[in-house]
């Protein structure tokens, strides 16, 4: 398990409230990133006013840069420390 905080959107078109989470380590295939700098762009709006279907509570936002802590079994394209 890791600790980690993220924008968590409960209901539909409320604010995203910044709250403790804990991760599970990477599986097959996945990376884990310490996140530097992240954007929201218009799905994560569209998906929070639930213009489209998506199941809530969630963390959204897809477009973040950061760090790279650790890699799931068979990812060899990226490895810790590498910037993301």
């Amino acid at each position: 398990m890791v600790d980690v905080e993220a924008a968590v959107l409960r209901g539909k078109s409320g604010r995203f409230e910044i709250e403790p989470l804990s991760l599970d380590g990477p599986r097959e295939g996945e990376v884990l990133v310490r996140i530097a700098g992240v954007g929201i762009c218009h799905t994560d709006l569209v998906a929070r006013d639930q213009m489209i279907p998506f199941p809530l509570p969630a963390v959204l936002g897809h477009e973040g840069s950061g760090v790279v802590m650790q890699v799931g079994a068979g990812v060899t394209k990226v490895g810790p420390g590498d910037h993301v």
